[in-house]
């Protein structure tokens, strides 16, 4: 009965983690990661928070010395809508079995016919030819993520359908595949000029894009943002994972671009100097997930490979401690999922799950009282080891808020590892 009932459960999951729309989501996701790790770094470098030392820069460097690092920043993590638009079609085509590179320019062409092609300032007349580039980063994600994979699902199925313009064998293939590619492109350039129209229409002036933002993006902004959303990311992650799906493949593929919007509103805050929850900053952006969530890997592993190191009495776990302790240090932990296992062992799965959630309410209750300022600055790979990344994201206050994460994970794990130790010490000892 017990294995039925698992079966119900993973079957639907499966099914959604295996759908194509959401591999093109979480593989063209991936493609904006150089972008907005390195991107903050540049911006960082140009909003050094001490006072003394900017003013030192400027006496040597003149006035303007932060231009350049912004430039940097407007090139890279400012645009993460713009690209992950190209990439998700282009991902969506590409994991389909058809010539991606069309998929990926259609949906970025597709892109600019659904946004406004002029531009007007607070106190002005409209500019021709101009875009606002605010579309272009976190506030337009949202609507760049459903052109990507609406582009990608109609090129992918014209060209699986062969309803194409096929050219002569003799004629190279780079051309070949562009002839391709052209009675796709008519008709979402068509049904992309109607739903400007409507949009235009509905909204009175303005475009699809803003259209999604306003309706979507800013309603599911807020609720990722909130206490319930960061409790519901943890405990998702470890839920999937004691099935045996990537819960972090699979979160990350929903959650990512609502997270880095809300990490692109607290920069322009920050930009502002005006970051504080008090002006609308959000608590819950891609740095709570990296850094506080999987700090030695989904289940916040940590206190478990500990309780192996020096608690284990059977051999199987001393040896797995010491296979364990590395990969852990790089946020990786596999091997104790799969090794130990978490997966599918009912004993794990209570601490498995309590521990991120756990942390999901002290990170946000370190935010929300003031004890950590919101996340703002520099965005770092999930890999990063633990107390560094705490720092590096949230200062002393956030290596602190880590440390505490990990005795807490140290805690909860040891008596239910206790547990599942004495049982494998037990059958060791039958055996011999």
């Amino acid at each position: 009965m017990a294995k039925v009932n698992v079966e119900k459960i993973i079957t639907p999951i499966m099914r959604f983690v295996n759908m194509r729309g959401i591999i093109a989501l979480k593989d063209g996701m991936l493609a904006i990661l150089p972008l907005t790790v390195v991107g903050s770094l540049f911006l960082i470098a140009g909003q050094i928070p001490f006072e003394s030392v900017n003013q030192s820069i400027a006496n040597i460097f003149g006035a303007n010395w932060t231009e350049p690092f912004m430039q940097v920043y407007s090139g890279t993590f400012a645009i993460m809508g713009l690209i992950s638009c190209f990439s998700i079609g282009y991902s969506y085509a590409k994991n389909s079995g058809v010539e991606p590179l069309p998929a990926g320019v259609l949906s970025l062409s597709s892109f600019f016919i659904l946004l406004k092609s002029s531009y007007i300032p607070e106190n002005g007349e409209a500019i021709g030819d101009a875009i606002s580039k605010v579309w272009f980063g976190g506030q337009g994600i949202i609507g760049a993520i459903i052109i990507g994979l609406v582009v990608g699902a109609i090129y992918t199925t014209f060209i699986q359908r062969h309803i194409i313009i096929k050219m002569p064998e003799q004629v190279p293939q780079a051309i070949a595949k562009q002839f391709e590619a052209m009675i796709p492109a008519f008709v979402i350039f068509v049904l992309s000029m109607v739903i400007y129209i409507i949009s235009n229409a509905v909204t009175n002036g303005g475009t699809f894009i803003e259209m999604i933002y306003d309706v979507i993006q800013v309603p599911l902004q807020g609720l990722t943002g909130s206490l319930y959303g960061a409790i519901g990311i943890a405990f998702f992650i470890s839920f999937l994972w004691w099935f045996g799906v990537h819960g972090q493949s699979v979160v990350n593929g929903i959650v990512t671009a609502l997270l880095l919007s809300n990490l692109d509103a607290n920069k322009a805050l920050q930009q502002a100097g005006n970051l504080s929850l008090d002006q609308g900053a959000h608590i819950v952006t891609q740095q709570f997930l990296d850094s506080f969530l999987i700090i030695s890997g989904s289940g916040i592993t940590f206190g478990l490979v500990i309780a192996m190191l020096f608690a284990a009495k059977s051999k199987q776990y001393q040896a797995l401690g010491k296979v364990a302790a590395f990969p852990a240090i790089f946020n990786v932990n596999e091997p104790v999922v799969f090794g130990f296992p978490v997966v599918m062992n009912p004993v794990m799965f209570v601490p498995f799950v309590l521990v991120p959630v756990l942390s999901a309410i002290i990170v946000y209750g370190s935010i929300a009282i003031g004890f950590m300022q919101p996340f703002a600055g520099v965005t770092l790979p999930w890999s990063t080891p633990a107390i560094i990344s705490g720092f590096m994201v949230g200062g002393w206050q956030g290596a602190v808020i880590q440390i505490l994460i990990l005795t807490l994970s140290t805690i909860i794990y040891f008596p239910f590892f206790k547990f599942q130790d004495k049982l494998a010490y037990e059958k060791e000892e039958a055996t011999e």
